[in-house]
């Protein structure tokens, strides 16, 4: 974990890296990360996938 303290700053960032993707697969499951991926921010039945990428990103945030 890092953490860097601003005082004049009020906000703080939160990421998360897994060793999991296209370059993780194999020939058995080639293609899961980027199905999972699009299955993920399809949106949601009250929230489309657009409203979603604004909200997080009207506050800051980068999807």
């Amino acid at each position: 974990m890092l953490t860097e303290t601003i005082p004049h700053v009020k906000s703080f960032s939160l990421g998360f890296w897994f060793n999991v993707g296209s370059r993780d697969e194999n020939l058995k499951s080639n293609g899961i990360a980027h199905f999972i991926e699009h299955m993920l921010f399809k949106g949601t039945k009250k929230r489309s996938a657009r409203k979603i990428a604004t909200d997080i990103e009207s506050c800051g945030g980068y999807l």
